[in-house]
């Protein structure tokens, strides 16, 4: 399985401040501390810095090299990302199946994740280089730091857990029963459902089918319960002052 301790990212000739910065921000957002940048057109300044925010240490260590061949020295893999299309290249996998290529290979060692130049892309020499060719599908081309952020969320963040966040921890099956019993006295004493040809059991059901997709943790099953209890507490005010009302008349 892919880890993003040994997951490269390769920029090859980038020539924008605010992609090379913003890039370096979206590694740090999952997880990934290594990018080479292979002979970039403008250096990264303050422009960059700014875009990097807090992936800034990841732009300051970002090492530069001459060539990708000298980027790719110790990389075990090498997934090149381009729209280009020809007879002579190799058949282009796309984005959403590249962890199903990586997940075939029990340890796929050092991987590198190559993006090519804003306007022109990965060169001809830079996509033989490449073990595999990528492509993410999109209408028309997309921003060279925007290719970034998707590639590494498809890797990591769909199903791989992001260094910093915590696995939500799910309510318990009998907090979610408590709810759903407490919500189906208050919804009965409020009227609901009204007469239309739907039970009150039919609607609870409704309402747990929705609850179970959720996967609400604890705090939320409270939240929820709390805001019930709170509408019935005014419906019991405002029915007690229409009774009223009517006792004066």
């Amino acid at each position: 399985m892919l880890e993003a301790k040994d997951t490269i990212v390769v920029l090859c000739s980038p020539e924008g401040e605010a992609n090379m910065g913003g890039a370096a921000r979206s590694m740090t957002c999952f997880g990934l501390n290594k990018l080479i940048l292979v002979s970039p057109r403008k250096q990264p300044g303050i422009t960059a810095q700014n875009w990097a925010c807090h992936g800034l240490e990841v732009l300051q260590a970002a090492k530069q090299v001459s060539t990708l061949e000298e980027a790719l020295s110790d990389v075990n893999f090498a997934f090149g990302f381009t729209r280009r299309y020809g007879k002579k290249r190799h058949k282009l996998l796309s984005l959403p199946d590249l962890k199903g290529e990586l997940d075939a290979h029990a340890q796929p060692g050092k991987v590198a994740l190559v993006f090519g130049n804003e306007e022109s892309g990965l060169s001809n020499e830079e996509l033989e280089g490449c073990h595999r060719l990528v492509t993410i599908p999109s209408e028309g081309s997309l921003n060279l730091s925007h290719s970034v952020s998707l590639a590494l969320y498809e890797l990591f963040g769909r199903s791989h857990s992001v260094p910093g966040t915590q696995q939500k921890k799910l309510a318990s099956a009998e907090k979610r029963l408590k709810l759903m019993k407490a919500v189906g006295n208050y919804l009965g004493e409020m009227g609901y459902p009204p007469q239309r040809g739907a039970s009150k059991l039919e609607e609870i059901a409704k309402f747990s089918d929705i609850l179970d997709r959720a996967q609400l943790e604890d705090w939320e099953i409270g939240y929820i319960g709390g805001m019930f209890k709170h509408l019935y507490v005014k419906f019991q005010e405002l029915q007690d002052q229409i009774d009223s009302l009517k006792q004066e008349k």
